[in-house]
């Protein structure tokens, strides 16, 4: 278990710092003009330590599995046998919360149940009936409110000025702001966000998935479509005609008060057994995967079977180009051992700056299928086609489908391969571009 010193690094709190910082926002912001600072509640803050109520509630977790399968990947894990240095700024997190990555297994009310009885008093047993109510007012409860409705992500320039005061601290540069003279597209407005020389948004524990959340639920929305087969297809549009909004409605609210349940329009229940709703260009989604799957096979039809299947996996903690881009300062016609730091210091740079990784990958993939497959290092290539997936732990690999421009079909090439000089050729050819490691082709 944790010292409360070593958690001091990440989880102290000052009540002079949070008091300092809401007045410079009430100064300076105007999304932080009129809130009322309460005095009384900053005043029950520690001075410089972790709150208590942090330390009380804090469980001790010994489930390694969930640890393993974020480290899942193709290679081994790069910090296996890597030196840590003895420092005091990096402590192990211990779970606090109930955790679901997946979101599959943890329903709302396992949630309530945990929250509920991480906010018990604990006391000892003969003190629990004298002093409950006594410890109940003197042992602080910090909880961030919520209301009912969900905050509108759209037309709402101020929504990510508020979230985030420490990227906008003037509460300036909204996206999409509807006063400024030239309308910038939000997807791009984050990009540029992204690529600031300073990296305070890049390197923000939760900026890059809030925005990526957002543009998921837009991407999902705004592409969302009504599929359903041939047969059905003249009867489904003739029924999607009578309908009205009130009827759709009506039909919503009796579904949404029981998991499953017909409603009482016949229409609508012939459309949800006639009709699936789809949504395309969503990544990550099995609709897209689909696609490029369909894209697959109609390339196969066309070209014939892929002659090489590749899987290509960059180590982007071992290279000089990703800490360069990373913003290391590094010499690439010169680096130096020493230069590169140990595993470990290269790990936590790596994972600090996921943008300038994943520009490492989509420059390295780019040279690679530029210089080995389209500049006929495997052999004059037909094409290619590839797919791009995540890790467990973050890290992008490159599944490839690559078709060699010969004239050789399965039979044929079962054929020729009975003959000794064709296989002996054949045996030099995939020993000459077929390695097992880099360090061979140098």
């Amino acid at each position: 278990m944790p010292q409360r010193s070593q958690l001091k690094h990440v989880l102290t709190v000052r009540k002079k710092k949070i008091y300092d910082a809401l007045q410079w926002l009430n100064q300076n912001n105007p999304l932080y003009r009129y809130i009322t600072i309460n005095l009384p509640t900053i005043d029950k803050l520690p001075d410089d330590d972790v709150p208590e109520c942090l330390w009380a509630t804090m469980e001790i977790s010994n489930n390694t599995e969930a640890a393993e399968s974020e480290r899942s990947s193709y290679i081994p894990d790069p910090l296996a046998n890597a030196f840590e240095p003895n420092t005091t700024t990096t402590v192990p997190i211990t779970a606090s919360a109930v955790l679901d990555v997946n979101g599959t297994t943890v329903s709302s009310d396992d949630v309530a149940e945990h929250l509920l009885g991480q906010m018990k008093v604990r006391m000892s047993d003969k003190t629990l009936e004298s002093q409950s109510e006594e410890g109940a007012e003197q042992d602080p409860v910090y909880m961030i409110p919520r209301g009912n409705k969900p905050a509108n992500e759209y037309s709402n320039p101020n929504l990510l000025l508020g979230v985030f005061p420490t990227l906008f601290p003037h509460g300036f540069d909204a996206l999409e702001d509807s006063s400024r003279p030239v309308q910038i597209n939000f997807r791009e407005h984050v990009r540029y966000f992204l690529s600031y020389g300073d990296r305070r948004f890049e390197e923000h524990y939760s900026f890059i998935f809030v925005l990526f959340n957002i543009l998921q639920r837009r991407t999902a929305c705004f592409h969302a479509q009504l599929m359903t087969s041939r047969p059905y297809f003249q009867r489904s549009a003739q029924l999607l005609e009578t309908l009205s909004s009130e009827d759709v409605a009506t039909a919503l609210l009796n579904i949404s008060k029981a998991s499953y349940t017909k409603v009482s329009d016949e229409r609508i229940n012939t459309l949800m057994s006639h009709i699936k709703v789809i949504g395309g260009h969503v990544m990550g989604s099995a609709h897209l995967r689909s696609a490029l799957r369909t894209k697959i096979h109609s390339l196969c039809f066309n070209l014939g079977l892929p002659s090489l299947f590749v899987t290509i996996n960059p180590a982007d903690i071992h290279s000089p180009v990703a800490l360069y881009f990373a913003g290391v300062d590094l010499d690439l016609d010169r680096v130096l051992p020493e230069v590169l730091r140990t595993s470990y210091e290269r790990a936590q740079i790596i994972a600090t700056h996921p943008v300038a990784t994943a520009k490492f990958f989509n420059c390295l993939i780019k040279s690679i299928l530029k210089c080995l497959v389209l500049g006929g290092v495997l052999g004059p290539t037909k094409a290619y086609f590839g797919t791009v997936e995540s890790q467990g732990r973050g890290s992008l690999h490159l599944h490839l489908l690559i078709w060699l421009k010969h004239e050789y079909t399965p039979a044929q090439l079962k054929e020729n391969i009975q003959n000794q000089d064709f296989r002996d050729n054949l045996l030099k050819y995939l020993e000459d571009v077929v390695k097992e490691d880099l360090d061979l082709f140098r």
